[in-house]
């Protein structure tokens, strides 16, 4: 046991060099300058580390490490946005609901063609935003979040933000409320709430730079909480509002149906699909579905960014046809990736316990993520989470090497070095493989 003024010393230099950290990171970085970025980086991911080898530590100061993982989060209220230019599209989206027009039934482009949306600080929006050319394809609840933020946002994009940081952040306290429950109930070690609550992505990514993950991620543990305590209503309402703001939720639906039964698992899923349905009501026109189609084969068709099997794939199809053949491998990548979803959630035998069911979630979603064409540092933050509930830690040390990938944007355009991507999924895969063999039952392959 650490002696009091150790815990106190250790406390205090954590949160002190973590603080300055991420404040540097909120007020004074530049994205392109990728040395600085590193350094600061670099220290964070150090303290967390360490941090987090001091259990003695993190049990008797446990209330005092939760209040400062969110006191690091507040840090970034007043901040722009450093790493990241989606917010440009969050507020854009916003005001186009505000003024009855519909995000899923037009191009920024033709909104500005046809002006359709008055004034010169959407007209700044529109030239900051990375997606001008494709239909919006933020899920509904993700709409109403926009919606209000720039309802009372009074035109102005530093208070549209800090309208978004507050739902994050409410979504966040929610977040570690909901783990709290389903550890104390399924009696795993409190501690394990860390691995998430201080890991420096997380609070970079979701509350520095705006994404949604957050509130998605908030709605799945709400979820999972009410599955482990069989009040099955509750959890498949939960899910839904989580479909209903990041697609991607959708993986669990098999896990889930396998581990409450087939009758009882299908009535869920109908359950929450009609819920998720519903949701898109007040966006249905006659261009819903086509529109938000095109963008979604767009993202599947065109986009690439820190991909690993795309990108050997892609290597190897410019060897057979001489040309970068992402039309045809985006759409083989999704049917192989389903298919080996739906087999290990089905198919292969393994612990049905929950901490079994957690790792089974984990690996499919690790298994989505390298048959995906695009994976970001923010997407990581769920596999994060779901470490919360086993031993493995592939995801705690992708969640730090996947923070190389900004190294991208070093140069104007960003150029991925692809060194960097190979070294960031061998280090990550060799360490899933390392567990696997000496843990032994850390993985469904049991």
């Amino acid at each position: 046991m650490l002696s009091l003024k150790k815990e106190r010393f250790y406390f205090i230099i954590f949160s002190l060099v973590s603080g300055i950290s991420y404040f540097l990171i909120a007020y004074s970085l530049k994205r392109e300058n990728t040395i600085y970025l590193f350094s600061v980086f670099t220290l964070l991911a150090s303290s967390y580390y360490l941090i987090l080898l001091r259990v003695d530590l993190l049990t008797e100061n446990y209330n005092d490490f939760v209040i400062v993982a969110f006191i690091f989060r507040l840090l970034f209220v007043l901040s722009v946005p450093k790493l990241s230019d989606d917010f440009y599209r969050f507020i854009w989206d916003g005001r186009l609901i505000q003024e009855g027009l519909n995000p899923f039934g037009y191009l920024p482009s033709q909104i500005v063609k046809e002006h359709l949306l008055a004034g010169s600080n959407n007209i700044e929006l529109y030239q900051k935003m990375n997606s001008p050319n494709y239909y919006s394809v933020y899920p509904p609840i993700l709409q109403l979040v926009f919606f209000i933020s720039a309802k009372l946002s009074f035109g102005y994009n530093m208070i549209t933000i800090f309208n978004l940081r507050f739902f994050i952040l409410l979504a966040e306290f929610g977040t570690f409320i909901f783990l709290k429950k389903i550890l104390d109930f399924l009696k795993f070690n409190k501690i394990k709430i860390f691995f998430y609550l201080l890991n420096p992505l997380v609070i970079i990514e979701l509350v520095g730079n705006t994404h949604f993950e957050a509130i998605m991620i908030f709605f799945l543990t709400a979820s999972l909480y009410y599955l482990v305590i069989s009040k099955n209503s509750f959890s498949a309402i939960f899910i839904a509002l989580a479909i209903a703001t990041k697609m991607i939720p959708l993986i669990f639906l098999p896990l889930i149906v396998r581990k409450i039964g087939w009758k009882k698992g299908l009535i869920y899923a109908t359950f929450s699909l009609t819920i998720v349905i519903i949701s898109f009501l007040p966006f249905i026109d006659k261009h819903l579905i086509s529109n938000v189609g095109d963008s979604i084969g767009l993202y599947f068709q065109k986009f690439e960014f820190n991909a690993s099997i795309y990108y050997l794939s892609r290597e190897l199809g410019f060897r057979i046809v001489g040309y970068n053949a992402i039309s045809i491998i985006g759409k083989v990548l999704p049917v192989i990736s389903t298919c080996l979803i739906l087999f290990l959630s089905f198919v292969v035998k393994g612990n049905d316990s929950w901490q079994g069911f957690f790792k089974r979630g984990l690996i499919i979603i690790f298994i989505y993520y390298l048959f995906s064409l695009v994976v970001h540092p923010w997407y990581v933050s769920m596999l994060v989470l779901l470490s919360v509930f086993v031993e493995s830690r592939f995801a705690i040390l992708w969640s730090i090497l996947i923070f190389a990938t900004y190294f991208a944007y070093n140069t104007i355009p960003y150029k991925e070095s692809l060194w960097v991507i190979a070294i960031e999924y061998a280090l990550v895969i060799l360490f899933f493989l390392y567990e696997n063999k000496k843990l032994k039952a850390v993985y469904v392959f049991n």
